[in-house]
This record gives structure tokens, C-alpha cells and sequence, in this order.
């Protein structure tokens, strides 16, 4: 059922998403997340959720400024 949230106990709609990276940078990437016992996946998805609030919140500052500003 496109476009329903998923309630409480119910899971959510995930898909897979595939990229492209030099392989230099994934096997960095993989090294980090092994020296620091950090699962790659997940610290992905926290960065694209960080990069997603960031927005958002950038977005309402910016609007309260303007609005601030506004004669």
C-alpha cells in the first residue's frame, strides 16, 4: 500500500540502494568501521538521516532569518 506509514510493531518499507565508490575509499571505509567496531550499513543510513536533518533544520533557520528580516 504506497504512500502508508508504518504503525507501531509494524516494520517499515526498506529498499536497497546501490552505489559506486573507488575502491581505495570502501576498503578505508570498511578498516574504520572494523578498528572501531561500527556496522558500515548502519553508519550510512546514520549519515544520510544527519545529512537529512541537517537540511531540514538549515532550511528553518533560514526561513526564521528571513522572515526576521522581512519589513
Amino acid at each position: 500500500m504506497a504512500g502508508r506509514r508504518a504503525t507501531k510493531g509494524e516494520p517499515r518499507e526498506k529498499v536497497q540502494f546501490n552505489i559506486r565508490v573507488e575502491a581505495d575509499v570502501l576498503e578505508g571505509f570498511r578498516a574504520y568501521c572494523e578498528r572501531n567496531a561500527l556496522d558500515p550499513q548502519g553508519q550510512i543510513v546514520l549519515f544520510m538521516k544527519r545529512v537529512l536533518d541537517t537540511e531540514f533544520d538549515f532550511q528553518a533557520r533560514l526561513w526564521t532569518a528571513l522572515k526576521e528580516e522581512a519589513p
